[in-house]
């Protein structure tokens, strides 16, 4: 049972997980929030750093303050990985907007206000983005200029479909823990999936952006933490890098699922060239640097293709050398590094 019965305009979903010294600025940043018509769900993913003790203490006094923000934790046993915490913070959230924060970053001043100002402007975005202010293990400004998150999400703003081909063409360009969805977004297009562990969050704005608009506003909304020696999620460790090919090239199958409209404002030049939708993915894949879209490039033109059929009504296709020409580019690329 909640401990009142107004629904909240916001939920502040946070998955924390061994951030101890962090979480208490986490969650007083959202507590310092000028809009207070807010509730903040927090589930810990099996912490035994003291995580766990630093949300109760802090929840209880919250508690206290029945016409404040209230805290709300749910602890797993053990952990399940990060996914499957964001995803049971979700599913307990009541708010109309859901903004996401991690358990090592904090909010700025204003940034809720100006979100949801921001969404009841404009219905017909989906959600919401800001741009990150970087700081170290010590709260202080990170401004290392060759980080490589220094600048990958200043970006401009566009249609869905150019921000499908963006996120096709290079990867991940919105910051997470920024984000203000609409509650509806979620229902309609699922939560995040918890067999990703590097671009659960890429996938979650590309199936966005397969049916809401997003807009980034152009300032920071959100304390981005740096962690040391590489401690972040998403640090490039050599395990990180090597789980992040294979993720990316799973999660590229979503374009296959793209309409024929969506597709042609996506990849405007597949219009002059002859196959499937697939093959022309498949084949533009392959003039791609890396192996993971050559992965996904070849299992996709090999899906795409006709087996031959059964013996004795052998199949045609309308694209003459159509199989040699994918056996062609099964020897041209050694995803298996079988020479180096």
């Amino acid at each position: 049972m909640w401990p009142f019965k107004k629904i909240p305009l916001i939920s502040v979903v946070i998955a924390s997980y061994n951030h101890a010294p962090f979480i208490h600025d986490c969650l007083t940043s959202a507590l310092g929030q000028d809009l207070t018509d807010l509730e903040i769900i927090v589930t810990d993913d099996g912490s035994d750093d003291g995580t766990t003790a630093a949300v109760v203490q802090l929840a209880a006094r919250q508690a206290t303050k029945p016409a404040s923000p209230q805290i709300h934790l749910h602890a797993f046993a053990q952990n399940q990985g990060a996914c499957a915490a964001m995803n049971n913070a979700i599913g307990r959230a009541r708010g109309r907007y859901i903004a996401v924060l991690n358990s090592d970053d904090q909010f700025l001043p204003g940034k809720l206000q100006r979100q949801v100002g921001f969404l009841q402007q404009h219905p017909e975005i989906g959600a919401v983005f800001g741009l990150p202010a970087f700081i170290n293990e010590q709260g202080q400004p990170f401004s290392d200029q060759a980080h490589k998150d220094h600048a990958i999400f200043h970006q401009p703003n566009r249609p869905r479909q150019q921000w499908l081909r963006h996120f096709f063409d290079h990867g991940n360009a919105l910051c997470h823990p920024t984000a203000m969805l609409r509650r509806e977004v979620y229902d309609t297009v699922g939560l995040y999936d918890p067999r990703l562990a590097q671009v659960p969050d890429l996938d979650l704005w590309i199936r966005v952006s397969m049916r809401f608009d997003i807009h980034v506003l152009p300032e920071p909304l959100t304390a981005f933490r740096i962690r040391d020696q590489q401690q972040n999620a998403s640090a490039a460790r050599p395990e990180v890098v090597i789980r992040d090919a294979w993720e990316r090239a799973r999660i590229l199958r979503h374009y296959l699922k793209l309409s024929a409209a969506d597709l042609a404002q996506a990849f405007p030049e597949f219009a002059a060239q002859p196959g499937s939708s697939a093959v022309k993915l498949a084949r533009y894949a392959l003039t791609l640097p890396y192996s993971f879209y050559h992965r996904f490039a070849l299992d996709t033109w090999f899906d795409a293709l006709p087996d031959g059929g059964k013996p004795c009504r052998p199949q045609t296709h309308s694209e003459p050398g159509a199989w040699r020409a994918f056996t062609a580019a099964t020897g041209a690329h050694d995803l298996h590094r079988l020479y180096p």
